[in-house]
């Protein structure tokens, strides 16, 4: 029974965000392959290497001789997989989908759901699943858009990441968007009202890309970049096969897990 009744509510939720769920896999699918192609053309006409002069000294004091995979075609490549906008996107795409009990609540719908003795468990297990399903759909349509882009525009010659390496880098984006959806299921489930929920969680991963991103260059905020889930997403060094395997993984699906059961602690305990 309740697993019926997981199924019905996940169906519902899945079509009512049907338009949000397929623009956003189409932007981030088609992307791959549009930066595939950007990278190919650059690498064909050599002209990467006309453009390690223009890498920001602040990105070569901080990243040290790493920066300079930003211009090459691997590099290229691979900054479809932490480029801010689909960091932001997977992780806001993930918030989406874990807030809904927020909405429910401000709606009302959480009380005719509830009235048919579904277990209050049952709500927030359909929002995580269906959180986890659409990053899992998003990095493996990543990941088919950049073999893709290859297929097309690419040559043997070119140096493009190993699949190992891609598997990795979207591994830790997912972990990455998991954590934050773990995070917007513990504001959601005590909010009366989706958007304070959403906007709370979504700014968060927009403040968490810059805290991460800034500290790369400014020293007082190095001290304080551990908080932020990107930190643990080093693209950079996993490009460059120096990354430890799974320690940041573990970091970061611990803190989604931690933040998931402060999610459903608060919502068997709130007064509906």
């Amino acid at each position: 029974m309740p697993m019926t009744l997981l199924l019905a509510l996940m169906r519902r939720s899945a079509t009512q965000a049907r338009f949000v769920l397929l623009g956003c896999l189409s932007i981030l699918a088609l992307l791959q392959v549009v930066i595939v192609g950007q990278a190919s053309a650059l690498e064909a006409t050599h002209g990467f290497s006309r453009m390690t002069e223009l890498v920001p000294a602040f990105l070569q004091r901080g990243l040290g001789n790493k920066s300079f995979l930003l211009v090459t075609f691997k590099g290229t490549v691979a900054a479809g997989y932490f480029h801010p906008v689909v960091a932001t996107m997977l992780a806001v795409l993930a918030i989406y989908f874990v807030t809904e009990p927020a909405h429910e609540v401000e709606s009302g719908l959480v009380d005719v759901t509830l009235a048919r003795s579904v277990p209050r468990h049952v709500v927030v297990t359909r929002s995580l699943l269906l959180a986890t399903g659409a990053v899992a759909a998003a990095v493996l349509l990543m990941a088919a858009g950049t073999r893709l882009g290859l297929r097309l525009f690419g040559s043997p010659e070119f140096d493009a990441p190993s699949p190992a390496v891609t598997a990795q880098m979207l591994m830790h984006l997912a972990a990455v968007a998991l954590c934050f959806a773990g995070f917007g299921l513990a504001v959601a489930t005590g909010a009366r009202r989706w958007s304070t929920a959403f906007t709370t969680a979504a700014l968060t991963a927009v403040l968490m890309y810059l805290v991460d991103f800034l500290a790369i260059a400014w020293p007082p905020l190095r001290p304080i970049a551990w908080i932020s889930p990107f930190h643990y997403y080093p693209s950079l060094s996993i490009l460059a096969g120096d990354a430890p395997a799974w320690r940041n993984l573990i970091v970061l699906l611990s803190a989604a897990a931690g933040f998931s059961a402060i999610g459903y602690w608060r919502f068997s305990r709130r007064d509906l």
